[in-house]
């Protein structure tokens, strides 16, 4: 049996300490492995994304990255983009990168720290956003809450810079650290969507330097809910709405989010508008290396 064997370094993304924000599983050189075989080692590692580097089909990138959860293949998210760029632009030397992903090319900037603790900033694609067609009972309910704990003032809406998800405003810290999700509501409210997920906020914060806290759940095959401690590809659609709805001016917002998982997170958004209008959206914060090692396939 011919043993073959992919180097792997691991990451926590969005923090500058050890054990905290987002894990992720970086293989900086995946060139042989089928896509079946990317789908299984994401489920190996189990960590909410994996990427796998291999090199560009279109010119202008310097790396083709392609990102899977333990369930299926994402043709965006955040934490994988940032974590992947710091790692790539540690052992490349580069400072500036465009990665080539499934919704087109993504330009990351990474600064290399002390080579264990660092961090990354990627722009991101400008978001959409659509009203989440559902009363404030339905709402509540895929939550957990009762519908008094729904924020009013701000509207739940479906944001996408790639990835979709529902924006729901809850009332207070103390509502948020009691959602308990409900997988058939969820089930019910999303439907036959690719990605069924929530993302839960509240303008009060733990940090008086923060905008916003926030917790993200997902719905993987249908049944289980898995909860991220650290989200960039919902963090740039949500500073975008914190501005747009004029609950934070833009220029930079500093997000919470993994506080009640024991991983906190700090996730860096940047909002440019340009005419009343946003014009750029860009997402970063620390990376920290934790280990590297090699699979063997």
């Amino acid at each position: 049996m011919v043993v073959r064997r992919y180097r792997f370094v691991q990451v926590d993304v969005f923090t500058r300490r050890p054990f905290g924000g987002n894990q992720l599983a970086v293989f900086p050189e995946a060139e042989g492995l089928s896509d079946a075989e990317m789908q299984q080692i994401a489920a190996e590692m189990n960590y909410s994304e994996s990427t796998f580097v291999f090199p560009p089909d279109d010119p202008t990138a310097d790396a083709r990255v392609r990102i899977f959860t333990p369930g299926m293949e994402l043709p965006f998210a955040g934490h994988p983009v940032v974590g992947t760029g710091y790692v790539l632009g540690l052992e490349r030397g580069a400072r500036a990168l465009t990665f080539q992903l499934g919704v087109g090319p993504l330009k990351v900037t990474s600064d290399p720290g002390d080579g264990r603790v660092g961090s990354a900033r990627m722009e991101q694609p400008l978001p959409s956003f659509r009203p989440a067609e559902a009363d404030r009972s339905t709402l509540a309910e895929i939550v957990g809450l009762a519908p008094e704990d729904v924020f009013e003032a701000s509207p739940p809406e479906i944001g996408s810079a790639g990835v979709p998800f529902l924006y729901l405003p809850v009332r207070s810290l103390d509502a948020i650290g009691r959602v308990r999700p409900n997988p058939d509501a969820m089930s019910r409210f999303f439907g036959d969507d690719d990605h069924p997920a929530v993302y839960i906020f509240t303008t009060e914060t733990e940090s008086p330097e923060a905008s916003a806290h926030a917790r993200m759940f997902s719905l993987l095959l249908g049944k289980d809910v898995r909860e991220d401690p650290a989200t960039g590809g919902a963090s740039g659609p949500f500073g975008a709405y914190l501005v747009r709805h004029g609950l934070r001016p833009p220029g930079r917002l500093l997000l919470e989010q993994g506080y009640e998982m024991g991983r906190p997170s700090q996730i860096e958004v940047e909002i440019a508008l340009r005419d009343g209008k946003i014009s750029q959206v860009a997402v970063g914060g620390g990376v920290v290396m934790m280990a590297e090692g090699e699979l063997l396939v």
